[in-house]
């Protein structure tokens, strides 16, 4: 079972506006609903997107894990969520060949030499998605990708750290139903704990 929540977060929230900032501060808020033990939190798999990411408009945050959450836990400021949370629960039924329109917001990096660094050019960009739709089960049709974020936190020991966010649409392909699914649970890419790595499927 999969577990989708919407949440509309106020963009005038110092909070909402600091954790926009630093995504691993939201990471840190939305970890709340599991739970406070780290292997809760592990268990649910949450990942998360921000959509509408524009000045004073509202802000849509997906949320997606394997546990249900208890949005009641979170210990955020007043006029923190718009709205009250919306939670669906549904199960994921794919066919090897079908079409499906598609949406992720990915940190595409290369690794070299035990590092990590980020693909800045589109054509880069695009291999990148291709190579990991080839690992993940499907075939990538056809794609817009949007320009290049850059995302600044400093989530590890103080330093600061610097991620690339490119957010991909368009449609694919299901070649392994089973690989796809278990990338559909699990994330796409790396850096998911800064809100990179939901997969978005829909039927056309």
């Amino acid at each position: 079972m999969i577990y989708l929540s919407r949440l509309l977060l106020n963009p005038r929230s110092r909070q909402v506006q600091a954790e926009l900032r630093d995504p691993y501060q939201m990471h840190r808020t939305l970890s709340k609903a599991f739970g406070d033990a780290d292997d809760e939190f592990a268990r649910a798999r949450c990942l998360f997107r921000v959509d509408n990411a524009r000045p004073f408009a509202a802000l849509s945050l997906l949320s997606q894990s394997l546990l249900e959450p208890d949005w009641e836990r979170l210990t955020v400021a007043d006029r923190y969520l718009l709205a009250p949370p919306e939670v669906k629960a549904f199960r994921l039924s794919l066919r090897g060949g079908e079409c499906l329109a598609f949406r992720i917001h990915a940190n595409p990096t290369v690794k070299r030499d035990g590092k990590r660094y980020g693909l800045y050019r589109e054509q880069e960009q695009e291999a990148w998605l291709r190579r990991k739709a080839e690992e993940n089960g499907f075939e990538v049709l056809r794609v817009l990708i949007h320009p290049a974020t850059i995302v600044r936190s400093r989530a590890t020991e103080g330093r600061d750290a610097q991620l690339i966010g490119v957010t991909f649409e368009g449609a694919l392909r299901v070649t392994d139903p089973d690989a796809l699914h278990a990338a559909a649970a699990n994330g796409i890419g790396s850096a998911k704990a800064f809100g990179f790595g939901l997969l978005s499927l829909a039927r056309a």
